[in-house]
Protein backbone atom coordinates (compact mmCIF):
# COMPACT_ATOMS: atom_id res chain seq x y z
CA UNK A 1 0.00 0.00 0.00
CA UNK A 2 1.83 3.55 -1.02
CA UNK A 3 2.77 5.67 1.70
CA UNK A 4 5.26 6.56 4.32
CA UNK A 5 6.23 5.15 7.76
CA UNK A 6 7.29 8.28 10.15
CA UNK A 7 8.47 9.16 13.39
CA UNK A 8 6.63 10.78 16.01
CA UNK A 9 8.30 14.17 15.95
CA UNK A 10 9.54 15.09 19.19
CA UNK A 11 7.13 17.31 21.01
CA UNK A 12 7.06 18.92 24.71
CA UNK A 13 4.24 17.36 26.74
CA UNK A 14 3.89 13.99 24.31
CA UNK A 15 5.92 10.96 25.16
CA UNK A 16 7.43 8.74 22.41
CA UNK A 17 6.45 5.88 22.20
CA UNK A 18 2.90 6.77 22.91
CA UNK A 19 1.29 4.28 24.89
CA UNK A 20 -2.50 4.40 25.66
CA UNK A 21 -5.90 4.50 24.46
CA UNK A 22 -6.95 7.19 21.76
CA UNK A 23 -10.21 7.84 20.32
CA UNK A 24 -10.50 6.59 16.42
CA UNK A 25 -12.41 8.44 13.69
CA UNK A 26 -13.69 5.81 11.58
CA UNK A 27 -14.59 5.97 7.75
CA UNK A 28 -18.40 5.19 7.71
CA UNK A 29 -17.19 2.74 4.24
CA UNK A 30 -14.69 0.78 6.26
CA UNK A 31 -15.57 -2.55 6.27
CA UNK A 32 -13.15 -3.81 9.58
CA UNK A 33 -14.52 -1.47 12.10
CA UNK A 34 -18.34 -1.86 10.65
CA UNK A 35 -20.53 -1.67 13.70
CA UNK A 36 -17.85 0.77 16.26
CA UNK A 37 -18.91 3.74 17.10
CA UNK A 38 -17.29 6.77 15.97
CA UNK A 39 -14.84 8.29 18.80
CA UNK A 40 -14.80 4.98 20.24
CA UNK A 41 -11.35 3.98 22.06
CA UNK A 42 -8.31 1.83 21.12
CA UNK A 43 -5.13 0.96 22.45
CA UNK A 44 -1.82 2.23 20.55
CA UNK A 45 1.93 1.46 21.23
CA UNK A 46 3.84 3.10 18.39
CA UNK A 47 6.46 5.65 17.50
CA UNK A 48 5.48 5.71 14.05
CA UNK A 49 2.81 6.60 12.41
CA UNK A 50 1.74 5.78 8.51
CA UNK A 51 0.69 8.09 6.27
CA UNK A 52 -1.01 6.52 3.44
CA UNK A 53 -0.36 8.24 -0.32
CA UNK A 54 -4.64 7.88 -1.10
CA UNK A 55 -7.22 9.13 1.65
CA UNK A 56 -9.49 6.42 -0.10
CA UNK A 57 -7.62 3.64 1.57
CA UNK A 58 -8.16 5.38 5.63
CA UNK A 59 -10.05 3.38 7.54
CA UNK A 60 -9.71 5.59 10.59
CA UNK A 61 -7.95 8.32 12.19
CA UNK A 62 -6.75 9.39 15.49
CA UNK A 63 -4.92 12.33 16.86
CA UNK A 64 -1.35 12.08 18.46
CA UNK A 65 0.96 15.20 18.11
CA UNK A 66 -0.32 14.68 14.95
CA UNK A 67 -2.87 13.45 12.51
CA UNK A 68 -2.26 9.56 12.56
CA UNK A 69 -3.42 7.30 9.78
CA UNK A 70 -4.67 4.82 12.56
CA UNK A 71 -6.49 1.84 10.71
CA UNK A 72 -6.28 1.31 6.03
CA UNK A 73 -7.93 -0.94 4.27
CA UNK A 74 -7.63 -1.37 0.14
CA UNK A 75 -9.04 -4.24 -1.16
CA UNK A 76 -8.03 -7.58 0.50
CA UNK A 77 -5.32 -6.08 2.93
CA UNK A 78 -6.37 -4.44 6.14
CA UNK A 79 -3.99 -2.86 9.04
CA UNK A 80 -4.44 -1.35 12.15
CA UNK A 81 -1.61 1.43 13.81
CA UNK A 82 -3.44 0.34 17.24
CA UNK A 83 -3.66 -3.73 18.88
CA UNK A 84 -7.02 -5.06 18.34
CA UNK A 85 -6.66 -7.90 20.93
CA UNK A 86 -5.58 -4.93 23.77
CA UNK A 87 -8.55 -2.93 22.88
CA UNK A 88 -11.43 -4.92 24.56
CA UNK A 89 -14.47 -5.28 23.30
CA UNK A 90 -14.11 -2.92 20.35
CA UNK A 91 -11.44 -4.94 19.52
CA UNK A 92 -12.92 -8.42 20.06
CA UNK A 93 -15.78 -6.71 17.18
CA UNK A 94 -12.62 -5.99 15.20
CA UNK A 95 -11.89 -9.08 15.21
CA UNK A 96 -14.98 -10.80 14.26
CA UNK A 97 -15.50 -8.19 11.16
CA UNK A 98 -12.20 -9.25 10.07
CA UNK A 99 -13.03 -13.44 10.39
CA UNK A 100 -16.54 -12.72 8.67
CA UNK A 101 -14.49 -10.81 5.61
Amino acid sequence: MPGQVVRFPETEGFKIPHMGWNSIEINPKSRLLKGIDNGAYVYFVHSYYLKAKDIEDVAATTDYIVNVHAAVEHNNIFATQFHPEKSGEVGLQILKNFISL
